[in-house]
This record gives structure tokens, sequence and C-alpha cells, in this order.
């Protein structure tokens, strides 16, 4: 099933991580997109052991959808509002 929308996507350099960035620009990533751009709704996804990835989707108020198979590895589909 495939679900319109934009998707929400960050990279971090493992140096990086922890410092709080990832929520920093997912932040800003849904104020534009839901403010300047007027979305209707973000996507995102992330593998499950991710555990960082999901904590910050969750934390910004993404709601889980399902689980699904992407480039042959498990994912968790998310979506905003």
């Amino acid at each position: 099933m495939i679900y319109p929308g934009v998707e929400l996507g960050y990279r971090l350099c493992l140096k990086f991580w922890g410092d709080g960035y990832a929520k920093e620009a997912a932040t800003a990533i849904l104020s534009y997109g839901l403010g300047d751009l007027r979305l209707a709704r973000i996507m995102a996804f992330a593998l499950p052991q991710n555990r960082a990835s999901l904590r910050v989707l969750e934390k910004l108020g993404f709601q889980y959808l399902r689980d699904f198979i992407h480039a042959g590895l498990a994912h968790r589909l998310y979506e905003f509002p």
C-alpha cells in the first residue's frame, strides 16, 4: 500500500548522535512543512532497532501506523499529525 505524503528524513554523522540535532532538525522540517508549505501530512519511517529515531518521532507527535518491509529490512511507518 502506498501512502501519499511527504517524507521527513534526516541523517547524522555518528559523532553527532545523542546531541539533540535529530530532534532539532525534525522540528524545523515539521514547522516548515506544516506551516510554510501547508502540507496535510508528513510521513516518516525508521528501523525498529533505531530506538533513538523512533523516540524522536514519538516525542514530536508522530503516530505509529504499521511495520513494513523496505529494501529487504523491517521498518516502522509513522504519520504526522
